[in-house]
């Protein structure tokens, strides 16, 4: 078993670090001198490679039939030549139009019922055999047409998956896949609460795709969807390397999209790939964005078990799909690549290359711009970050050091929580929380990492190895599985952290009997939670510390989510001090074999659960990962180690200027070739790129 028991293989023609793009010279075919002009900016901008062909099947396949590679040949070829390597995607994310018109059963379904027109994209559905065999055909003659071609370097399976799909062939196949899990209608009815409305089914044919008052059928719909984009995408990667399996294949994710388990799927792909779009401004609260982004980082290390990974898609300027599209800040494209860098990514990718001069993203960042030249901002800076990578080369292939905590994070969780009518419903904040559990989970993450720990993103299926801290955030679904792995995790020495909404259901979104936290965790945390309240948005109950444990205090306040506690065995280390849920513990810590339990009952203000995980660090001497510097809020430092040298990332996520106390250890800035000791001062967004002098 690996470390995240996720171990993915490396590229095998990434000599260095993979810098480049998406790259669309099919647009521009009446335009012959921009491929050239392109490749004379791609050296300029010390760009390595490509992704190709993601949205080129009308180009490929004009017609049912009728073929046209000519231009892909072209640009094929001459990337070998100039020494750069493709990327080269299976054209699937987007079918061409006498497809869709001519078949319309590969068009998906909406939630009510209207087939969907031709256009748009990631909108085929997944039960179609024949656009299945479509793409198997297209995808084979690519495979061979350019087996053993210098230039490629690996497979992009289709791009950005998602979606949900509410056809006949569809429902047939949920049919299906209902009977396989559950076998009998009887067992159905019994694991649904199906009787809860008079519900139950007497059928197979009978069970929709959707019902809102059964709940359970949502998660098991999410979970078959889930299911259906994974048999694609297998076709999908079955199809080419057939032909040839010396080439890897990924597919790129969308951070914590939400009908997507990307813990399942990254056990399909050779290497992790990751799309990431962080809508930075300059307000006084980005640095937690940035964090979140952070977030995102760790959990595509965590899902390639710890080895490098892939950010395929960012943006080096603006998006042209937010409410408002702002430009980034000075140092801020800059920062956002070295923290994916920082985090294990070997490959920084933008969408896109070259903006194009029309459709929906003709105005979404890009290298080049429409006056297309190197004249620039953008594009001198995109330079310039080329030319560091290319300084850094060592890096690639390093390791981040495994952290001594971790968090899982569990899609079913999210979807069963979701699905619970209540406590609330959160606007959405694409592309990260748009939802109550990720929320969550990324609160308790800034909160450890501005303790001052380094943190891994896990999955329940992931191997707890020596892991000293973990923290399992609205852990709502309770299987037996991970009741038993964090019940032994606790016996043997662990420190386990829950949080308000932790084992309230089963595997099928049915409350546990016997009380909340359900089965055995009532009594792992020597609690019983006998309601939960949801406050208003300017509503907060005071937190009162108990001063039994930590020296660090715990006072402050809690907001949105807050769980009246009773104590059977654990005791309170925090407690409600206002309002209706005054007296009510807050904090409890609980004794278990050789570890112990500790249980978040609310939505706790920041500082104090920055405040709580440094009680734990210190108490617990936990590995301190700012090098035992007094770092401000919104400071962060990472490390990277390569067998001969060790990397450590300085960043300052605040939109103002800070100075850091090195406490007289000597440093050397590999960023600006010149040593630090003492003091030193980083600006607004900078990113210090610095290794221990004794190392230099």
């Amino acid at each position: 078993m690996g470390r995240f028991d996720y171990n993915k293989r490396g590229l095998p023609k990434q000599k260095s670090l993979f810098y480049g793009a998406d790259y669309n010279p099919d647009q521009w075919l009446e335009y012959p001198e921009v491929l050239e002009r392109d490749i004379e900016l791609m050296h300029e901008a010390g760009v390595t490679s490509a992704s190709i062909g993601i949205f080129s099947w009308s180009t490929l396949e004009p017609k049912e039939g009728q073929y046209n590679f000519t231009w892909l040949d072209s640009v094929m070829d001459r990337f070998a030549d100039e020494g750069l390597f493709v990327f080269l995607a299976t054209p699937s994310g987007s079918k061409p139009f006498w497809m869709s018109e001519k078949y319309p059963e590969i068009r998906r379904v909406d939630s009510k019922g209207n087939r969907e027109s031709s256009g748009h994209r990631h909108n085929h559905c997944l039960s179609s055999k024949i656009y299945r065999n479509k793409v198997t055909e297209i995808n084979r003659m690519l495979a061979k047409r350019y087996k053993g071609h210098p230039a490629l370097a690996l497979w992009h399976i289709g791009n950005e998956f998602s979606g949900v799909c509410y056809c006949d062939l569809c429902k047939s196949e949920f049919h299906k896949w209902l009977k396989h899990r559950y076998e009998t209608l009887e067992n159905l009815n019994r694991k649904w609460w199906t009787r809860f409305w008079g519900h139950s089914f007497s059928s197979w044919s009978e069970i929709p795709l959707q019902d809102a008052s059964i709940d359970a059928l949502a998660v098991d719909f999410f979970r078959f969807m889930n299911d259906r984009h994974m048999y694609f995408i297998k076709n999908e990667i079955d199809s080419v390397k057939s032909v040839d399996a010396s080439v890897p294949c990924t597919t790129n994710f969308m951070a914590t999209h939400y009908n997507t388990d990307y813990w399942r799927w990254a056990e399909l792909v050779d290497v992790v790939s990751n799309d990431l779009y962080p809508l930075h401004d300059d307000r006084d609260d980005v640095h937690k964005r940035s964090i979140a982004s952070d977030f995102i980082h760790s959990l595509m290390r965590g899902m390639s078990g710890g080895q490098p990974w892939m950010l395929m898609e960012c943006s080096p300027s603006s998006v042209n799909w937010a409410k408002v599209n702002k430009l980034k800040r000075p140092g801020v494209h800059r920062q956002e690549v070295m923290q994916a860098l920082a985090n294990g990514a070997d490959t920084i990718h933008y969408f896109q290359w070259r903006k194009g001069r029309g459709g929906f993203e003709k105005y979404h960042g890009a290298v080049v711009d429409h006056e297309g030249t190197n004249a620039s901002q953008i594009f001198k800076e995109c330079a310039s970050i080329g030319r560091e990578l290319k300084s850094l080369e060592s890096i690639k292939g390093a390791i981040c050091p495994k952290a001594e905590a971790a968090i899982i994070y569990d899609w079913e969780s999210r979807w069963a929580l979701d699905a619970s009518k209540g406590p609330t419903n959160i606007n959405d904040n694409y592309p990260f929380a748009s939802d109550l559990y990720t929320q969550n989970c990324q609160k308790q993450y800034y909160a450890l990492t501005s303790a001052g720990l380094s943190v891994d993103l896990i999955s329940k299926k992931s191997s707890l190895g020596d892991y000293k801290l973990l923290i399992i955030p609205s852990l709502y679904i309770l299987d037996a599985d991970i009741e038993a792995k964090l019940n032994d995790f606790v016996n043997k020495g662990g420190i386990l952290v829950g949080t308000f909404l932790t084992a309230y259901v089963n595997e099928t979104n049915l409350c546990h009997i016997g009380g909340l936290p359900g089965k055995s965790f009532r009594k792992l945390f020597g609690i019983w939670n006998e309601g939960m309240d949801y406050l208003f948005q300017d509503e907060s109950v005071k937190v009162k510390d108990s001063r039994s444990v930590f020296e660090i205090e715990l006072n402050g306040n809690c907001s949105t989510v807050i769980e009246q506690l009773n104590l059977e065995g654990a005791h309170s280390l925090a407690e409600a001090d206002s309002g209706m849920h005054q007296g009510f513990p807050l904090i409890t810590k609980h004794k278990a074999g050789k570890g112990c339990s500790y249980y978040l009952g609310a939505e706790f203000a920041d500082d104090l659960l920055v405040n709580f995980y440094k009680s734990l660090k210190k108490e617990n001497k936990l590995e301190d990962s700012h090098e035992g510097m007094n770092l401000p809020e919104g400071v962060v430092l990472r490390k990277r180690d390569s067998k001969n040298e060790n990397y450590y990332f300085l960043f300052n996520y605040q939109n103002k200027d800070v100075k850091i106390d090195l406490l007289n250890e000597e440093w050397f800035d590999f960023s600006n070739n010149m040593k630090l000791r003492n003091e030193v001062c980083l600006k607004a967004y900078d990113t210090l790129i610095i290794q221990k002098a004794s190392q230099n």
